[in-house]
């Protein structure tokens, strides 16, 4: 198969899918809005775990640590985690 027809043949199909989804009812259409999200986010994590690994760099293994020891800092609302979290970016 050439690479105009492969092209041409991906685009029928492209506008296939498209007619297709048209004629789905509402509930349809956001269950596969929906999936589509899952998906797109199922393949950020896999593009990151491809980067990064799993395995938790000497920064955060630290800071498990240091939390597992009860060392750190304690907040008593989620509103004060969040201004340290905006007061770190300052520094």
């Amino acid at each position: 198969m050439t690479t105009q027809t492969a092209e041409m043949t991906t685009t029928e199909t492209f506008q296939s899918l498209l007619r297709d989804i048209s004629t789905l009812p509402d509930a349809s259409l956001r269950k596969l809005a929906e999936q589509a999200k899952w998906l797109a986010e199922e393949a950020e994590i896999a593009a990151l775990k491809k980067k990064y690994g799993t395995t938790p760099n000497a920064e955060t293994i630290a800071a498990i640590e240091e939390c597992r020891a009860g060392k750190g800092k304690r907040f008593n609302s989620i509103a004060e985690l969040m201004e340290d979290l905006h007061n770190d970016d300052e520094d």
